[in-house]
């Protein structure tokens, strides 16, 4: 696949006139054209939501532009909520790791979705921030994840997210808590290139949701694919 540059290097030269360097330069229109692409391949889906990951880029102006084109927000910090919440935004889902009290505190506070990545967290968030009526749990099947023959990733490895076991205790924990909807999370391979990832991770948490719900009686209201 030919990649065609979106900028030429007379009107480069132009700019660096203008700019000093070194800096960044993104395509609006490029970034416009993918958000708008993505949202229309889903359309037929009336709950679809994507939500762009901060931290892949914290640039205010890039945000914005997600935003206007009806993107939500993952955050793994607090200043990445922070950002968000005064950039407007009222899609976030905090998706955090070795998470402390402020942080949670403050998720709840502009009614971020929280997003638990330990079982242990439930009562810490619990001791510390309170149980919203929304939460989502980070599933980790373990053992190695595969394309085919192509091992992508190692889940065992990881130190992100539940067991299976532990999922189970934690909506059984959580409903009796009062929460009202629930989610699951799961990230398995990094940098993966082909359209195979996406269908084989919605598969394993779709099925995964049906067992949820026969053991727990907890039916979920949303899927988060990362």
């Amino acid at each position: 696949m030919t990649k065609t540059p979106f900028v030429s290097k007379e009107v480069l030269e132009i700019i660096t006139e203008q700019f000093p360097t070194p800096f960044h330069l993104y395509d609006e229109k490029g970034i416009r054209e993918k958000a708008r692409a993505l949202n229309a391949a889903f359309a037929w889906n009336k709950g679809f939501k994507e939500y762009f990951a901060v931290k892949a880029t914290p640039t205010p102006a890039i945000l914005k532009i997600l935003q206007e084109e009806g993107c939500g927000v993952d955050c793994a910090t607090d200043v990445e909520v922070l950002m968000s919440e005064k950039l407007g935004f009222k899609d976030i889902m905090f998706t955090s790791n070795d998470t402390q009290a402020k942080e949670f505190v403050y998720a709840r506070k502009v009614r971020a979705t929280i997003n638990l990545d330990a079982y242990e967290h439930i009562e810490f968030l619990k001791n510390v921030a309170g149980i919203p009526e929304t939460v989502c749990l980070r599933y980790n099947p373990g053992g190695v994840f595969s394309l085919g023959t192509d091992i992508m990733d190692h889940p065992e490895e990881s130190k992100f997210g539940m067991t299976k076991e532990q999922l189970m205790k934690g909506y059984k924990e959580l409903k009796e808590l009062g929460v009202k909807q629930f989610g699951i999370h799961a990230f398995l391979a990094s940098n993966t290139v082909t359209n195979d990832y996406y269908p084989v991770l919605a598969r394993q948490l779709f099925e995964l949701a049906l067992e949820i719900r026969k053991e727990t009686g907890v039916t979920l209201d949303f899927v988060n694919l990362s």
